[in-house]
């Protein structure tokens, strides 16, 4: 027989905080892609047009990610 859990189930608080820490983690990834794939190469002169790319379409996605998990923050 399997038997269900005792724990409670995380609260709305629980939950928000975990969104916004995942929020956080892409938001840091972003901006790590951005500098490392775009902003590095360009300062060192090896400026690369499929780097740039690259890093700004990851920029872009990540953010899409960041505001699509803060849209489900409960109030």
């Amino acid at each position: 027989m399997i038997e269900p859990p005792t724990y409670p189930p995380p609260g709305k608080a629980a939950r928000n905080e975990q969104r916004k820490a995942l929020a956080s983690t892409c938001n840091a990834s972003s901006v790590a892609f951005l500098g490392g794939a775009f902003l590095q190469p360009l300062v060192a002169g090896h400026a690369n047009p499929w780097l740039f790319y690259g890093a700004m379409v990851s920029f872009l996605a990540l953010q899409g990610a960041l505001h699509y998990v803060l849209y489900r923050v409960e109030d």
